[in-house]
């Protein structure tokens, strides 16, 4: 029986289905979003930069062919729901498409929803269907990923300049003065990225190698 010839009867849940594709986008958009944030802190720059994004997102593309394994995901309903699930059923004595009990009547056919007791759909195999699914699935969790950790990099970057501010609105004796040297750490999964401010140069990237070798 090929997968074109499953039993109409045999159904994924409308929620199930989309429970699937919300797990697959899910956990690989949190994948992808931590992927560039680390990219983006390997590549130093502060505000809105073409060439550093650019470079993250390549690093970003790069490090999404180690999840090219979770071609099944988003199918997992449907592995389990027309694979998995009908022969635990059959073993139970109860009708593989519905769950009706069957054996105890001794007969060949479900007498609730027709479906033929002994005929079970194949075991799950990939297929370009998965293949098809999981390009869908992998293109918008990528597209996920990257703009929240743009938007969550660019939050940080404004909570650094909202400090600085604050800091120079406050007076210094009888004067407003200016806030000595500052380092910003920024946020996870990135914190080993650093951002220095001062009076002279205004905001500027630490590069990581260089970072706490007296520079």
């Amino acid at each position: 029986m090929t997968e074109g010839s499953i039993d109409t009867r045999f159904r994924v849940p409308a929620w199930a289905s989309l429970l699937g594709w919300l797990l697959a986008i899910g956990f690989m958009g949190f994948y992808f979003h931590i992927a560039h944030a680390l990219m983006r802190g390997l590549a130093p720059s502060f505000g809105i930069d073409a060439a550093a994004i650019a470079t993250a997102t390549f690093g970003t593309v790069a490090m999404g062919l180690g999840i090219v394994w979770l071609v099944f995901i988003a199918e997992l309903p449907e592995m389990w729901f027309l694979h998995r699930r009908p022969h635990r059923l059959v073993r139970d004595g109860r009708c593989p498409a519905c769950g009706h009990p069957v054996r105890a009547a001794g007969v060949e056919r479900c007498g609730e929803c027709g479906a033929e007791v002994d005929r079970l759909p194949p075991s799950y195999a990939v297929g370009w269907r998965a293949v098809k699914r999981f390009c869908i699935a992998f293109a918008l969790a990528f597209l996920i990923g990257t703009v929240t950790a743009e938007v969550v990099i660019a939050a940080d970057e404004r909570s650094m300049q909202s400090t600085v501010r604050s800091l120079n609105s406050k007076p210094r004796g009888n004067v407003p003065g200016t806030p000595p040297n500052l380092t910003f750490a920024r946020r996870w999964p990135a914190s080993f990225s650093k951002v220095e401010w001062s009076a002279e140069f205004g905001f500027r990237p630490v590069a990581i190698f260089s970072y706490g070798s007296g520079r």
